[in-house]
């Protein structure tokens, strides 16, 4: 073999060892959206009944009509006095840097989290109906005491993104608008649409606006509606668009509505813990300035056109609604979020919480309101506050509860672990796991068992195993929407203080697909081994397992 060969070669095998290194750990979507499902579809079809509108006849809405999908932090499924039917899955995760907090994805999931077509090869290049989101009848007829008519200006206005933080949409998927025509009792299909482009680029993170003018004379009458829909593959959680702020009223512009003048808070802001999303309160009573965060993210942003002044403040209260801590942070210019982006102001982008947790006696849920103030004529007042939870339970977690996409590692003995640091002796009695529902609904066979392990601390990761649990197979809730299937020991194992590494071992060769959280980023944390010892992950965001602690 000559010299230039040689170099090919080596280059060659350079390569491949780096593509192979990468694909060592990885995310895929899921089968299922386990934020949804319950534990089998009997449950589900019962469940399904109490998210849907009453077939029965319905008062017709007057415009405006405005969902900008701001209780998304409360519910998963469409506000019933907008909407008739709820397949979609109403989240606070999926998109990026959406216009406001909340929005509503469409996927190849039902409404319980299942696939349409769990049977659907994964590789299928078919696109099949999946999600549909339809009005409540809408009055076109009258505005208070004026008869509408074309002229009048009338239009839907929303806004999209393909992708997200979720499944890219290949041309042969869609995303439709359709009109409903009362006075001839039919719907006119597809009056807009677009073909899903397989963003090359990367995730797309850009909301684009869509302005459809109502001009159809048939459209003019009692009983309007309009729908979206779309078309995916319906094996899973996959070809995901989101859509947020839809507005239909009279007297629009396609100039004048290229910016509203809308002050909002895009996510739920960051935990107040500093080292995990959620602890046990006793580890956290034994040291609360070790574990009590300084200060937390936020994401702010003006849609309008010109720099606002606005005020942000937080309100904290315990499990009794008592008010324990307010803080206001005073008031900062805030550019438009194009091209300003985020708020960049320090003291509401990364606020100082200045505050410590008391001592707990017992499993606590503290409720924390983040708030802007200070704007006038503001469209929505509802999506300027967010809602948080901050959790003392008998468990540790990394994730904020939401699944966007799904985590695994490669290789028969395949491990994952993530690190925790006990402040006092604790006995660890299971483990939390937030697995794939519907692609696991099969996984009960022998090829597909694991074990739970714990290692002591190397210094720089895992280091020597100190217990292995019995075999135990994917398996899921039978309480209903409980995220988590838990995996109790039959004997609890008793830790003393300091650092441990805790987390699953496979049997199966093409990884067994954990949900992964993209908002919460503690991948410093987690570490994976697929036969090459142990590395740090490199995937922003936090997998979705919770060891449990406790005297019982």
């Amino acid at each position: 073999m000559n010299i230039g060969i040689k170099k090919i070669v080596l280059i060659g095998s350079m390569l491949l060892c780096a593509v192979l290194l990468r694909a060592q750990e990885g995310l895929r979507p899921m089968h299922g959206n386990p934020n949804l499902i319950y534990s089998d579809l009997k449950s589900a079809q019962t469940s399904k009944q109490n998210h849907s509108v009453s077939k029965a006849a319905v008062p017709s809405l007057n415009i405006p009509f405005f969902d900008d999908f701001n209780y998304a932090c409360n519910s998963a499924y469409p506000a019933q006095q907008w909407w008739a039917d709820s397949s979609v899955y109403i989240n606070t995760g999926m998109a990026k840097a959406p216009m406001s907090i909340g929005v509503a994805t469409f996927d190849g999931l039902n409404e319980m989290g299942y696939p349409y077509n769990p049977n659907q090869n994964f590789t299928a290049t078919q696109a099949n109906d999946a999600d549909t989101l339809t009005s409540l009848p809408i009055n076109l007829f009258t505005s208070g005491s004026q008869t509408l008519q074309p002229s009048d200006s009338i239009a839907l206005i929303f806004y999209y993104q393909q992708t997200g933080n979720g499944d890219s949409p290949e041309l042969q998927d869609s995303l439709m608008l359709d009109f409903f025509s009362p006075s001839q009792s039919k719907w006119t299909n597809r009056t807009w649409s677009l073909k899903g482009n397989m963003n090359t680029n990367g995730f797309d993170t850009v909301f684009k606006r869509v302005f459809v003018w109502v001009t159809d004379t048939s459209f003019f009458h009692d009983g309007f509606k309009f729908r979206f829909r779309n078309k995916a593959q319906t094996s899973g959680n996959f070809d995901n668009w989101h859509i947020d702020q839809v507005f239909l009223d009279k007297g629009r512009s396609i100039i004048g509505d290229t910016a509203w003048n809308d002050l909002t808070i895009g996510f739920v802001p960051g935990p107040f813990t500093k080292n995990y999303s959620s602890m046990p309160w006793y580890q956290f009573n034994a040291n609360p300035p070790k574990e009590m965060a300084t200060y937390y993210s936020n994401y702010i942003r003006y849609n309008g056109t010109s720099t606002v002044n606005t005020t942000y403040e937080y309100r904290a209260f315990d499990q009794t609604n008592t008010q324990v801590n307010f803080v206001s942070y005073g008031a900062a210019n805030l550019p438009p979020f194009k091209p300003g982006g985020w708020q960049h102001t320090a003291a509401h982008k990364v606020p100082s919480i200045g505050y410590t947790f008391t001592p707990m006696t017992d499993s606590a849920d503290f409720t924390i309101k983040h708030y802007m103030q200070n704007l006038s004529g503001d469209i929505s007042i509802a999506n300027d506050t967010v809602y948080q939870k901050q959790r003392f339970r008998n468990y540790f977690a990394y994730d904020d509860g939401n699944c966007e996409t799904g985590y695994y590692v490669m290789g028969t003995g395949g491990r994952m672990a993530y690190k925790y640091d006990l402040n006092v002796t604790d006995t660890l009695r299971g483990m939390r796991i937030y697995f794939d529902p519907v692609g696991g609904l099969s996984l009960a066979g022998s090829s597909f068992k694991m074990k739970i392990n714990i290692y002591t601390d190397s210094g720089f990761g895992p280091g020597t195993k100190i217990f292995t649990s019995d075999s135990i197979y994917p398996k899921y809730s039978q309480t209903g929407h409980n995220k988590f299937y838990e995996y109790k020991f039959i004997t609890p194992q008793i830790l003393s203080a300091g650092v441990y590494y805790i987390g699953i071992q496979q049997f199966v060769a093409g990884g067994i697909t954990i949900g992964f959280d993209r908002n919460y980023n503690f991948s410093q944390k987690l570490f994976y081994d697929s036969g090459s010892g142990w590395t740090q992950s490199s995937y922003y965001g936090a997998v979705m397992m919770r060891p449990v602690f406790g005297p019982k």
